[in-house]
């Protein structure tokens, strides 16, 4: 029996759309202001700089997959001196109005096969393909973000996700060490259970 193409995107398409998650926009929380911190430990804006972009750009490699802007990790990394400036220019026009380009908010989903019979598309996981301009804008906003807080020292100790040198292995161990006893009793505070 052959499967169309047409037929094939239409099964993985109708089966990814049944495993998203749909938020309801129309409840969200509000949220309590918390913030205890010096007014001066504020981040209300974020400075981009060339250096951090060149050092973004400079961690793309060749067999990254581009996004539906069809622009190729090859083409961004052999032009990283030139396109450098132009990509600061629009990220910080990004953050400045809040306007985020249509390019990064779309994705190329295509499907990777997980294990089991082939023939089934329970058996297969989607990849978004986004952006990579987008993604570098996503990582200097990141990467100043988490300065920021480390700088201020405004996560706590047991907060391992996210962070240089922090894992789920690093916060079972500090956990471990909390339950045998192996850390004083007045650390329990900070881990998260």
């Amino acid at each position: 029996m052959t499967v169309l193409p047409e037929d094939l995107a239409e099964k993985f398409n109708t089966y990814f759309s049944s495993v998203f998650t749909t938020e309801n926009m129309s409840s969200i929380p509000s949220v309590d202001y918390v913030y205890t911190g010096c007014e001066s430990d504020k981040l209300l804006e974020i400075q981009i700089e060339l250096g951090t972009v060149m050092k973004v750009l400079d961690k793309f490699r060749c067999d990254n997959a581009g996004g539906t802007d069809e622009l190729s990790s090859r083409l961004l990394i052999e032009l990283k001196e030139v396109i450098c400036y132009p990509v600061m220019k629009i990220i910080s026009e990004s953050l400045l109005t809040g306007i985020v380009p249509d390019d990064w908010k779309t994705a190329n989903v295509t499907s990777i096969f997980k294990k089991g019979n082939r023939q089934r598309v329970e058996n297969y996981r989607p990849v978004s393909l986004t952006s990579l301009i987008g993604k570098a804008c996503e990582t200097v906003i990141r990467d100043a973000i988490l300065d920021h807080l480390d700088r201020h020292q405004l996560i706590v100790d047991s907060q391992h996700g996210f962070r240089k040198g922090g894992s789920c292995l690093s916060n079972l161990l500090q956990f471990l060490d909390v339950v045998t006893g192996s850390l004083d009793r007045n650390n329990c505070i900070d881990v998260v259970y």
